[in-house]
């Protein structure tokens, strides 16, 4: 069935993204690449390896063991890897995973205990270890409070961790209006200055996608985009500046036309109005093709756009084609130009983060390579 239906990555678009974002933050700010859940879903080391090649020398990734198969796949390169999730995916019973200093990886510390482990391990290897400590500034996720932050500063706790970076994440960037945008600046910018009294060279990041895309242009050092460098908007409000880079078409199994008054699909949810010609494609809620689309999404054919009829089924769709002409269609395409991921992703209630992350391994792939790359 897998070879029915074909997700195509452009990675040229890929790269063009990431470095539009590289041209719109200041120059003197770095854009690195959030990498993490297999590069959204599209393949980590074909992303990675085509982001480094281009420039891009720090990533972020979300577990340990994602930052060990980054740093595999990268293990002669001088970048940086980053890992969100920091020491709570250190599994091992000792003070800290020898992993961490084997691969060179660097943990975000968001809490008082995983900083104190850092120092002590740190002073075990007789080395400052380079890490992230990461300030909750109103999005109440993971980070240091506010007040935890302060009790550090009056600790000599930072003066022997010496961070290399300070973090904080935007709860509302998308909304570009939202009071809290502003609240967090001002909290953050306020550790910043405590901070920078004691260690002046450690570096700042704040931006998500969105975030770089704020009126208030807070670039710090260095901007972290994800969901932007894989074609989704990163302002909703506004046209979308990315450029597409997955496209999905789904293979026709078979073809059939029904009478006026049969029922289609599982439940007989959908009842033709008329003869209708369908089209059932190769793809389903097992391949992330959610079943909230059931009766409610549509997709293109031959330029024509073809609703979603009857429930989607694990490994199946099925598509009124009644006005599509010419030759039988072999191709109905559900994500591309005539439909972007955030479009997909609002009509079946979702954000375009779940569409990509969900796209399944039975699709066939194929990756569009720059030219001259070594792929």
């Amino acid at each position: 069935m897998s070879s029915l239906s074909l997700l195509t990555i452009d990675l040229n678009a890929l790269v063009d993204n990431w470095k539009l974002l590289q041209q719109k933050v200041a120059p003197s700010t770095r854009c690195a690449a959030v990498v993490k859940a297999n590069a959204y879903g599209l393949g980590i080391a074909p992303v990675a390896k085509v982001l480094f090649a281009n420039g891009c020398r720090v990533f972020f990734v979300a577990t340990l063991e994602e930052g060990i198969e980054l740093r595999t796949l990268l293990a002669k390169s001088d970048c940086e890897i980053i890992v969100f999730g920091g020491l709570f995916y250190d599994t091992e019973e000792s003070l800290c995973s020898a992993a961490w200093l084997r691969y060179s990886l660097i943990p975000v510390l968001y809490s008082v205990e995983h900083i104190s482990r850092w120092v002590l391990l740190s002073s075990r290897v007789q080395k400052i270890l380079p890490s992230v400590v990461k300030v909750d500034t109103g999005m109440h996720r993971m980070g240091l409070s506010v007040d935890e932050f302060n009790e550090q500063l009056l600790s000599d706790v930072m003066d022997r961790l010496q961070p290399s970076y300070i973090m904080s994440h935007f709860a509302c960037s998308d909304k570009s209006e939202h009071s809290l945008n502003s609240n967090q600046i001002m909290a953050f910018d306020d550790c910043l200055i405590k901070i920078k009294s004691r260690l002046p060279d450690i570096q700042v990041s704040m931006c998500n996608s969105a975030g770089i895309f704020l009126d208030a242009e807070v670039f710090y050092d260095l901007v972290r985009p994800g969901i932007a460098l894989y074609g989704g908007n990163p302002s909703p409000s506004k046209p979308n500046p990315m450029k597409p880079v997955v496209k999905l078409t789904l293979g026709v199994m078979q073809l059939k036309v029904v009478a006026s008054g049969d029922s289609i699909g599982y439940g007989a949810s959908y009842i033709a109005q008329k003869e209708t010609r369908l089209a059932i494609v190769s793809g389903g809620y097992a391949d992330g093709l959610h079943r909230a689309l059931s009766n409610t999404g549509f997709a293109y054919c031959k330029g024509q756009r073809v609703p979603i009829v009857g429930r989607v089924s694990m490994d199946t769709m099925i598509f009124d084609v009644t006005n599509v002409l010419g030759k039988d269609p072999t191709m109905i395409e559900i994500l591309g130009e005539c439909q972007t991921v955030d479009d997909l992703a609002q009509a079946a209630g979702t954000i375009g983060y779940e569409i990509l992350t969900s796209l399944g391994s039975r699709f066939q792939r194929n990756y569009l390579y720059p030219s001259g790359s070594n792929e």
